[in-house]
């Protein structure tokens, strides 16, 4: 049974997703620019007056997607990339405190995943699922055997670091392809593609051969059934998807491979809904 009502929050870089949950939706949701290089106390009473404006007087407590790894059971939150001051910050501590609810925290990729796998309709009631979102980096969270799995630190489905040609994995599976190996914007060379320029569209074939060796990877370790992929490059996910698959051919497994469904999310507030299922699951 859903609890009455609970305040979620997505986390990111650039803005925060304030949303209420209830009833098993999100019934209210808002997106608010955030200036993550401010003091901790500055970005502590940005998140009091965002939480402020979604509490209800049956708020059961507060769910939390963060940018970075977490103390799960403290809601400390460690090495924020894009949150300068939040390289040890007591999260959970400073919101409990002064709402007087509980406080439930996990990494945003994490809360994605968990909202496909207990919200969505393509990947609810798998067993298996890996959620990724390509946005600046290439972030994976991992819903294993029916539940959430984070590792013992929360850093598990950090592939974005691994070492791959020039960089890392983020360097050229995510956003930051097409900004620093291409030098344009994402958004911009997909309306070229789909106009029909050829040499965008070679671009997002090239995209699609280095996202099938991170995917491959988790094929390796994971071997989910479903991966879901969200994030903005999602957004352009007919443009490579294709080449994707072809690129994948090579994988040795050919079961693997043909048994594993890859698709775009649809859910929206994934992340959101994600939050909601921390306390749900701890009910």
């Amino acid at each position: 049974m859903h609890p009455t009502s609970l305040v979620t929050l997505d986390i990111g870089g650039t803005k925060v997703n304030f949303g209420r949950f209830r009833n098993g939706i999100i019934e209210h949701n808002q997106e608010v620019p955030f200036c993550a290089h401010g003091s901790s106390a500055q970005i502590r009473q940005f998140l009091i007056d965002g939480i402020a404006a979604m509490i209800a007087t049956d708020t059961t407590a507060i769910c939390i997607g963060v940018p970075c790894i977490v103390d799960v059971e403290h809601g400390i939150v460690f090495d924020a990339v894009n949150i300068p001051a939040w390289q040890k910050y007591p999260l959970k501590d400073e919101l409990s405190e002064h709402f007087d609810l509980p406080v439930y925290i996990n990494n945003d990729v994490n809360c994605f995943v968990a909202g496909e796998a207990n919200f969505g309709d393509v990947a609810r009631f798998e067993k298996n699922v890996v959620g990724i979102c390509l946005g600046t980096g290439f972030g994976t969270g991992f819903y294993l055997n029916d539940q959430l799995y984070a590792g013992h630190n929360c850093c598990a489905g950090e592939l974005g670091g691994i070492p791959y040609l020039n960089g890392t994995l983020d360097d050229y599976c995510s956003g930051s392809f097409f900004t620093k190996m291409h030098h344009v914007n994402g958004a911009e060379l997909a309306e070229r593609a789909r106009a029909g320029d050829v040499a965008a569209q070679a671009i997002f074939h090239e995209f699609a051969q280095h996202l099938a060796k991170g995917i491959s990877y988790l094929m390796f370790t994971v071997d989910p059934k479903v991966i879901v992929v969200g994030g903005s490059v999602a957004k352009s996910f007919d443009l490579y998807i294709d080449s994707l698959w072809q690129s994948l051919d090579s994988f040795p497994y050919k079961k693997v491979r043909t048994n594993l469904n890859i698709v775009k999310s649809e859910l929206k507030n994934a992340a959101l809904l994600g939050a909601a299922a921390l306390y749900i699951g701890s009910c």
